[in-house]
């Protein structure tokens, strides 16, 4: 991942579960590059970090947004709805990380404006793979 003029990406993720924050933490550290990465809990905390520290990221380096759908207060969908529609996000890398299959929610996330939709596997592999092929790809 060294381009000339390129930034690094750095990975926020919105997510109650610890858990899945604890899957994309360990697959992060096994890529053969840094990641800086930051989990996010709660709608709260998340409007803060826009407000407070999306600005200056975002002019050091890519931020991609793994966004969970099944949130408490403001679902994944409503976040996406509002990122979508202001102009300041527009560079904002957004991945759907969910855990359901389903068709309709993935052509939905992607309607809204989703960069990606990325199923929640169950292996760390998997999502060391994955994640590898969205950093590379938006660098």
């Amino acid at each position: 991942m060294s381009q000339i003029n390129a930034k690094p990406v750095r990975i926020v993720m919105l997510d109650d579960d610890p858990e899945d924050a604890l899957l994309v933490s360990t697959a992060i550290k096994r890529l053969e590059y840094d990641v800086p990465f930051q989990h996010i809990q709660t709608s709260q905390a998340f409007t803060s970090y826009l407000s407070e520290d999306y600005i200056t990221q975002s002019r050091e380096s890519v931020v991609m947004l793994l966004l969970d759908l099944n949130m408490p207060c403001k679902t994944g969908l409503e976040w996406l709805k509002e990122l979508r529609s202001e102009a300041q996000y527009k560079d904002l890398i957004i991945v759907v990380f969910s855990t359901s299959g389903m068709t309709e929610e993935r052509v939905r996330s992607l309607s809204l404006g989703a960069d990606e939709h990325l199923g929640k596997p169950d292996r760390v592999q998997d999502l060391t793979r994955k994640l590898d092929i969205l950093c590379r790809r938006y660098v």
